[in-house]
Formats: C-alpha cells, structure tokens, sequence
C-alpha cells in the first residue's frame, strides 16, 4: 500500500471545466444576440411582397384637348416603362456599369463583398460599396442613402426578399424605372425626355452610354452642368461595354465622337397654363387625394386647348407691353403686386369643355378666373331682361328712362332733406320712352331697375339660379340687382356659364374641365358626363342673343365687333372698380374680367398744370385722371383675343328662330302697334301670345307753332328772329312734342325727376296761349292764360324787374 506524503497539494478537479462553461456561455450569448438583433433589424425591414402592384410612385401626366402632353404632377417624376420597351444595348449598359455578376448571384454578390472589404482595409476607410442593381433597388425604394451597418443589413435582407418574390427581369425592369437621373427625373423614359427629348426606345448608343455614366452622380455629372466630364463618364462606360464584348470597337469609337443633341433645361412644358393647370389638379385631388395624385401615375385627358390659351396669355402680354393695360405697385398684397389685375375664361357652351384659362396676369396661386368673386355691374343685366323675358316682356316691351325717387328702399337723402334720385345713368344722360332692346344696348340703370321692379326680385333670383350663378343670399333680394349688386359676387365662369345658356338654346351645361382619368394600366378611374339641363325657352335664350347683338352693332359693345355673328355685354361697377365684358359666338364664349385684387377704383395717373398741381375737375371735383378703366378695357382684351381664337373656326350663325317667336312691327315708343301717326315703327321679337293686339294713339296730328324762346310766349313779328324757334304741339292736346312726336315732361328742378299731378299722371310742357308781348306788343285781353302762359310770364316780370333795378 503507497501512502501520500505529508505535505503534498491537492488537486483542483473543477478548474477546466469552469473555463469551458464560461466560453460555451460568452458563444452562447453572441449568438444569441446576434441572432436577436437580425431579427430586429429583419422586424423593422418593410415588405417588399407589394412592390410590384404599384410599380413605384409615378408622375400623373396631363394632356390636352388634342392628347398633347402638357403638365405633370408628381413627388418623383417618374414614367413607367417595360423592360421590353427598354433597348438592350441601356440593359447591357447598365449591368456592366453597375452590376455585371447581376444574373449570377442571388441578390447579394459576396465575391463583389470580398472585393470591397478588401479596398477599404487598403484605403483605411469606407471606399467601395458592393451593392448589386437588387440591393440598390431595395435601398432606393424603402432605405435612405446613409451608410451605415444597420441598413446594410436591411437592404441585404430585402435583396433577398425581392430575389425570391420577382425574377431577374422585373428587378432590372423596377430598377430602371426608380433610380434617380438628375434634375427631377426619375426612370429612364424620363430621363430620355429630360436629356434627348425622346422615348427611351429611340436612343442611340452616344445617348445610352452618357446616361448609364452619370448614373452613379447624375447631377454632379449631369452634361447640363458638366459636358466634359458627362463626356468623361459616356467614354468609361463604353470602355466598359467594349471590355465586355457588348459592343465592337468601331461602335464605341462612333458613338463616343457622336454630338449630344440635348433638349435643354428651359421652360418646360409644366409651366403652360398655370392656372389652368392648377385647377385641374385642385380637382383631381378632391377625387383621388393627393397620394395617388402625386404618385399613381394617373394620366389625365383634359378640355385644354392649346391654341387658344397660348392667344390668350399672348393678348394680355400684348397689351401689358403697349400699357393698354396700365402697371401699378400695389404693396401689402397676398398676391401678385402688379395691379390691376385680370381674368380670361373661355368654354364652348355646347359642351361646357373649358378651352383657355388665365387667372391673372401673372403665374400666382389665386385663380382670378374661379376663384374671385366680385360684382358684375351691368353685366348682369341680361340675366334681368332674360327673366323679364320669361315673365311676358319683349325687348319692345317700353320704359319710361327719366330719374326717379319712387324706390324708397334705395332713395339717399341729401342734406337739404330732398330725395336724391336712384338709380342713375352713366353721366346723367336720360332718353325718356326706350324699348327693353334700346334699355341693353346702351346699359340704361333706370330701364334696368324699373324693369325688375316690374317683374319681381324673386323672379330675377330664380332665373339666375337657373342659369348657374351661386351662393346668392337673402341680402340679394332687392333693386340693386339689376345693376349687378350681388353680396358675395360672382366669378368669371359663373359669367361664362350663364351667357353660354343664351349661346346654347337655353340649356345649361356644367362647364368641365377634365374629360377622363387612368390608371397607369389604361383603366379608366373616370369619365365626365356634365349635367345638362334646360334653363330657360329656346324662345328666350333666341331672343336674349337678338338683344345681346345689337350691343355689339349700336350700342356700348363695338370694341367686340368680330365681323361674324357675335353677342355681348359691357359691365362696369361703381366707381370704376370692376369691369366686364362677357360675350359669345355660337361656338365659345368668353368671360373678361378686370379689376384690382384689392378693390379700388381703376383711375390711374392724376394729371397736373404746369405747376404740378393735380387737376380737379369742377363738375365732379375730382382729379381728372389719364386713365380710367371701365368696360372698354374688357371688351378691347375680349375683343383682341376673341378675333385671334376664333380666326380659324368656320364662320356659323346662331340657331334659326324658333316657330314660337313672331315677329311684329310696333311704335318704339309705345310698344304698341302703330297709329296712324306714329313717327316711325321698328320691327321686334316677341314670344307668340305676348306680341301687342292694341293700336297706341299716343301720337295725334301735330301743328307747328313759332314760340320765343326768351319768353317761353308765341312768337310775334317784333320778337327778334334769332328768339324764334318752331316747335311741335298735338293738336287736340296742345303737348309739346318733341322730333319722335313724344310729349315733352316737365321736371322738378333740383332733382329732375318727371312732375306728375295728385293721380300720378305725367306733367308735360304746353303750347302757349299768349303772344310776347316783351318785345313791342301787348297781350289781348280776351286771352285767358295758361298754366304755362303764368309761369312764364310770372318769370318775365321778374327778369323785367330785374332790369329796372339795373
């Protein structure tokens, strides 16, 4: 038996063990970290399972009326294309530059990894990615640029995932589509227009190899920037292809000493038409919102014509630059400084197709054109006549155009507690007896207002509601709006709308703007069908276009005249702070529009004396100004463009009267049919049943009478012959009568309103009884006096007493 020594150590048995337990655990531990970690990152990672439904975000595009494309909408301008579309030679291109192994790996190239980890240990930094076209895919898709391990990891990750999901076809067709070419193109058939100005089919091999070289730094190589260094990288990658064998030596060489023909980074054609532009896409994004808008590659067909809106924004161009249109600075506004400030609106009113649209003088946010509510003045007025017109009058149908006060809820009082009379015409120029017709065309207030007291304020707002116009309110229910007074106003395509009803035998149509709507497959997500409805008679619409003629031929309209059958009316509101003009063919019809967006009377250049003191004109005892702008200057910008839009439209006229309306010859002054010894007779438009059956007999036989006009008495042999004046008188009533065989009213003085007796009946000036007898005669004393004969003789012997104080 061997025994143990006495001093001898004992052995540690759990030493080893406890190293091992320790190393399995430390192993344990990172792999279970690392495993933790990659599937946070992996949780974090987005699907890519979606991808190839949506194809990317792509630009909506819009195109006009001939299908010309005009204006695209996107966050990424982006157009999608297939990868048959695509020339093989850009493929082949584009994988020799980016990513030649594409077809042998599966998403990750880890010989291209080795590589890469071997360039920056030897420049001691980060100096070389390995990212494959699928790995650049999923980063430019769901991952930022940043170049950090978290995102390496995820963009590898979804390389995989796009790897097994799609094939090797889609992921280079996908890829093609999203990467960034510089400027604000997105995918290569945008680039193609962006660079060469051509579909990416047709580009050459010059062409492909200088796009697949700035690829790598589109903008910092970008030949618009940089051509020689565009140069340098087209010349590196056609090293490349040659490397490759994709292409021969002679080819390279050909194309690298082909000129690049580039299109220019000028206005482009989204510039067209901005208001337009924005009106369609303000629509577009109340139906789809603005994601698919932005991004759904939608293609949108529009009313636009090109033609037209390119006169139009040339007329108001033309006419900023010959300062027809005057230029002031206004400061402090939302907008465009520039004032005064304009609209032009232009649809065909069989259709309701908006064909041109200029919301301003500028390219500014606010559309003028849809957007401005202002007040239509005179322009209104045929929306008046027209209800008058439903109601039973004709545009014979007459009214007395003298001031009155009888419209108390309109009557201002002047200091001296008199009445003032309302409405007022234009520079207080008054015609006694007018047609409704005579009432248009020379814009008379007093015809207009008189008329709708006549038929009713109700009647007026229903009929403008029948033609389009909105947001009337109660406020709206008084004598004002016969002159245009609206509390919320109206807009220049309510105007366009409305007139276009006349154009179109009385039926409305929903003016529209944008015809139909795409997907980016070719489903149709939307088709216009605008409402049409009838507004009012072919009879009346017939009528009021009659009407709205001879304001152009005789009245305040000739600025328009256009040497085709063409209707419309002026408008010009208090104080000159809007001005219209709104008129039509039997093809289009045009809203102008003028005035300043803050609004304030349109007087311009205060003109002064030698001294440079501003001029003040007595009669109105304010400044005279060099230019002020009513009407006329809308109806010279309608008139300049109209001639120029409708220049090569075949010349038609407006549709054949209706069986329903008559015509019938009347007394103008009247209304009625002619006596025996009317004037004159004109021949009206009347709907049949409210033609005139009565014979006036305001007219009568008439004597010529010599009168003194100093003395107001009948003319003697000693009165001077430069005092006698022959005047007309009936003869069974003594009225005086003027050319017209129309008696002539007495007035009040101070306010000039006709004097009427205690039942109401007109007052009207008489043939005097008694001869002068101021200048050598005495007056017989067997003739009894006038009412007229003592007024004026009450007059004589003042002025006689007047002499003798002398």
């Amino acid at each position: 038996m061997v025994s143990r020594k006495k001093n001898q150590p004992k052995k540690k048995v759990g030493t080893g063990k406890g190293i091992f337990i320790a190393v399995v655990l430390f192993i344990s531990f990172g792999f279970g970290l690392t495993i933790g970690a990659g599937a946070y990152i992996i949780s974090d990672t987005p699907n890519v399972s979606a991808y190839g439904d949506w194809q990317s975000t792509e630009t909506t595009r819009i195109y006009n009326a001939d299908g010309e494309l005009i204006h695209r909408l996107f966050r990424e301008n982006r157009e999608y294309v297939t990868l048959n579309q695509i020339p093989e030679k850009l493929q082949q291109a584009v994988l020799a530059m980016e990513d030649s192994r594409f077809f042998k790996h599966s998403g990750i190239d880890y010989r291209g990894i080795a590589r890469a980890i071997w360039v920056d240990i030897q420049e001691g930094g980060y100096a070389q990615g390995a990212s494959t076209i699928t790995m650049q895919l999923a980063r430019n898709v769901y991952l930022t640029q940043e170049k950090f391990i978290y995102r390496k990891i995820q963009e590898m990750f979804l390389a995989l995932q796009f790897e097994r999901i799609y094939t090797k076809e889609e992921i280079l067709e996908f890829y093609l589509n999203e990467i960034f070419w510089g400027h604000s193109a997105y995918g290569i058939q945008t680039a193609a227009h962006q660079y060469f100005g051509k579909d990416v089919w047709d580009l050459d091999l010059s062409e492909i190899a200088m796009l697949v070289g700035i690829l790598q730094a589109p903008n910092r190589h970008s030949p618009y920037f940089n051509m020689d260094q565009a140069k340098f990288r087209q010349q590196v990658t056609l090293n490349r292809m040659l490397e490759l064998d994709l292409v021969s030596p002679e080819e390279a060489e050909k194309a690298a000493e082909a000129p690049l023909e580039l299109v220019g980074l000028g206005q482009t054609q989204d510039e067209f038409g901005p208001y337009f532009m924005r009106y369609v896409r303000d629509e577009l994004l109340k139906m789809f919102g603005p994601q698919v808008v932005y991004g759904g590659g939608l293609r949108v067909y529009t009313t636009l014509d090109n033609r037209m809106q390119e006169q139009a924004e040339k007329t108001v161009k033309e006419m900023l630059e010959d300062e027809t249109l005057p230029t002031i600075q206004r400061a402090n506004l939302p907008g465009d400084p520039n004032q005064p400030q304009l609209a032009i609106l232009s649809i065909d009113p069989k259709t309701g197709h908006i064909k041109a649209m200029v919301g301003g003088r500028g390219d500014d946010q606010w559309n003028r054109a849809t957007q401005s509510r202002r007040q239509a003045g005179s322009a209104f007025k045929p929306i008046i006549y027209s209800a008058a017109v439903k109601e039973g009058l004709s545009p014979g149908s007459v009214v007395l155009d003298y001031p009155t006060v009888e419209y108390s809820g309109h009557t201002v009082t002047s200091t001296d507690d008199q009445p003032t009379p309302w409405p007022r015409n234009f520079n207080d120029v008054y015609r006694g007896w007018v047609t409704l017709r005579e009432a248009m065309n020379h814009s008379i207030n007093v015809a207009a207002v008189k008329t709708l007291s006549e038929i009713g304020v109700s009647n007026a707002l229903r009929m403008a509601q029948d033609l389009g116009i909105k947001n009337l309110v109660p406020e709206d229910r008084n004598l004002g709006l016969a002159l245009g007074g609206l509390t919320r106003g109206i807009t220049p395509l309510e105007m366009a709308q409305a007139f276009g009803v006349f154009a179109n035998r009385g039926i409305r149509t929903e003016p529209v703007a944008i015809l139909k709507v795409e997907d980016n497959r070719g489903n149709v997500l939307y088709e216009a069908n605008p409402t049409r409805e009838i507004a009012i008679s072919e009879g009346a619409s017939y009528i009021i276009t009659d009407m709205l003629q001879s304001v152009i031929k005789d009245g305040t309209g000739w600025r328009a005249e256009l040497g085709r059958p063409t209707a419309g009316k002026t408008g010009t509101t208090n104080d000159y702070t809007d001005a219209w003009f709104v008129g039509y063919t039997p093809d289009l019809v045009t809203a102008v529009w003028v005035g300043e967006d803050s609004p304030r009377p349109m007087k311009y250049f205060p003109q002064t004396d030698s001294s440079g003191n501003v001029v003040i004109n007595p009669r109105t005892n304010e400044p005279n100004y060099g230019v002020t702008l009513s009407s006329w200057i809308a109806a010279e910008l309608w008139g300049r463009y109209m001639r120029a839009a409708v220049e090569p439209m075949p010349v038609t006229n407006f549709p054949p009267r209706p069986r329903n309306v008559i015509e019938v010859s009347i007394d103008p002054f009247t209304g009625k049919l002619p006596g025996s010894y009317a004037p004159r007779e004109v021949t009206e438009l009347f709907i049949r049943g409210t033609e005139p059956e009565e014979r006036e007999s305001f007219h009568q036989p008439i004597e010529r009478v010599d009168v003194d006009v100093e003395t107001g008495l009948l003319a003697t042999p000693d009165c001077p012959q430069e005092n006698v004046q022959t005047r007309r008188y009936q003869m069974d009533t003594s009225i005086r009568v003027d050319d017209n065989g129309l008696p002539i009213h007495r007035f009040d003085p101070s306010t000039g309103v006709p004097l009427s007796d205690e039942e109401g009946n007109y007052i009207f000036e008489k043939k005097p009884t008694q001869s002068c007898f101021v200048h050598g005669s005495t007056r017989p004393a067997e003739e009894a006096p006038s009412e007229d004969d003592d007024d004026t003789i009450d007059r004589l012997w003042d002025r006689l007493w007047d002499r003798s104080d002398d």
